[in-house]
């Protein structure tokens, strides 16, 4: 008895066995996998779990370097010197009181375009503007050997010369262009050579690029096109765009400088290459033209916006000519940039023809400083037979008792509600997704 005692306190007093670290003993594949759903800094912090762990983040395939705003450039340089594995995503902002950043954004893409691995990078976004102005930065050549690249955003840079033999970017699908200029010292057009090596591009983002020279983009899978030009002179042509569904267009200074607009087919022409998209975003010209009528069909188009002003005849003429060619709109919304109409209310009732708008079901309005076209408000609750809402973002104290004269105006639809600004959270409007989109400043 006192010996079997004995042998139960021995065993009792042995040092318990160590603990299986079931984590570092997964495969290495499932390890990798776990570091690559991480963020960079939670990537890095995994050095404090055991030694094995310790420097595994630097030989990882295919880990995304996302530095948050404010990193400064030598943290990037630490990382790129310690990370020897394949890449799959560089981003990086320069903090605005940070101006060393221009030699070694060079070195960055140099090393990245090195770095192919079992997979290439494949996102890089670079946004130089915070510190150094408008298109200030030459970009390294390096960019165009990155050849498994599937999203390119770009803040402030010149594009340097396409390299002979450049083969494209035969997986981008994303390309953001923000205040990027491109310099006149050969025959190409480099913007065209990009788009054009890009055969499965889905998103192309264009605000301020300066693009001179002769050119036409085509892009036959484009599904998403912004397009901002109000400074630069580039000459704008599009040809085949089949796939296109969203267009976001804000051209309103630039066409005066670019096709002839004395008629307004200039600016018909450019408008006919968007007109299968399901949702357009337009910013009406600033310049006055002649307009009698869109010669062409909007047949997909579900939700407009347009950016207007009712005291240019040539604004409600673009307007109406739109709607009319619009039979399957069911969202317009109206952004006004100045107060004042021209029209009186026999004019606008002229320009609503039989069968205009038989499917829009939500109108939403935008004062400008407060003021409301409240005779084209009262047209549509006139007019449009499936009317639900018409909402706007003011009540103005300086019109005669606004919601009365709406509501005691003759209403189309049964259904239809006016909302002014203290009852728009009674309602939701849901944004209609008509192609695969994010906004570009969250990318950057």
């Amino acid at each position: 008895m006192a010996a079997a005692a004995a042998r139960r306190t021995a065993k009792e007093m042995d040092p318990p066995p160590p603990p299986v670290d079931r984590l570092s003993n997964l495969p290495d594949a499932q390890l990798d996998d776990i570091l690559n759903r991480l963020t960079l800094r939670d990537a890095v912090r995994t050095s404090a779990i055991s030694r094995a762990w310790r420097r595994r983040w630097e030989s990882v395939h295919g880990l995304a370097l996302s530095f948050p705003d404010g990193t400064p450039c030598s943290a990037v340089d630490s990382i790129l010197l310690r990370h020897i594995g394949g890449v799959s995503r560089f981003a990086f902002t320069l903090h605005a009181a940070d101006s060393s950043a221009d030699p070694r954004v060079d070195d960055w893409l140099v090393a990245l375009s090195r770095r192919g691995g079992r997979v290439g990078v494949e996102s890089i976004s670079i946004n130089l503007q915070a510190a150094k102005g408008f298109f200030s930065t030459p970009l390294h050549s390096s960019i165009f050997s990155c050849a498994r690249l599937v999203s390119l955003n770009l803040h402030s840079f010149s594009i340097p010369p396409l390299p002979v033999g450049f083969a494209g970017f035969p997986l981008l699908r994303e390309l953001y262009l923000s205040h990027i200029v491109y310099t006149i010292d050969d025959d190409e057009n480099r913007l065209q050579g990009m788009v054009h090596g890009s055969p499965l591009l889905r998103l192309l983002y264009l605000d301020e690029v300066d693009a001179p020279g002769d050119f036409v983009i085509e892009a036959p899978n484009l599904q998403s096109l912004t397009l901002i030009s109000s400074e630069m002179k580039s000459d704008w042509r599009f040809g085949e765009l089949p796939c296109l569904q969203y267009a976001s267009i804000d051209v309103a200074e630039y066409m005066q400088h670019g096709l002839p607009v004395e008629d307004g087919y200039g600016f018909l022409e450019f408008l006919a290459r968007f007109s299968q998209v399901r949702e357009l975003i337009l910013n009406s010209p600033t310049y006055t033209f002649r307009i009698h009528g869109v010669p062409f069909t909007f047949h997909n188009l579900k939700s407009l916006e347009l950016w207007t002003q009712f005291n240019f005849m040539h604004h409600i003429l673009l307007m109406f000519s739109i709607l009319r060619t619009s039979p399957n709109l069911e969202i317009l919304k109206i952004k006004l940039r100045r107060q004042g109409m021209i029209a009186n209310p026999e004019f606008l009732n002229a320009q609503w023809t039989d069968g205009m708008c038989p499917n829009l079901q939500v109108v939403q309005i935008t004062s400008a400083e407060g003021w409301l076209p409240l005779s084209f408000m009262k047209l549509i609750l006139s007019k449009v037979s499936l009317l639900r809402t018409l909402s706007v973002d003011e009540c103005p104290a300086s019109q005669d008792d606004p919601l009365n004269e709406l509501l005691n105006c003759t209403i189309a639809s049964a259904q239809a509600q006016v909302l002014f600004k203290d009852k728009l959270d009674e309602i939701n409007f849901d944004r209609m997704k008509f192609a695969e989109k994010d906004s570009p400043k969250e990318r950057a």
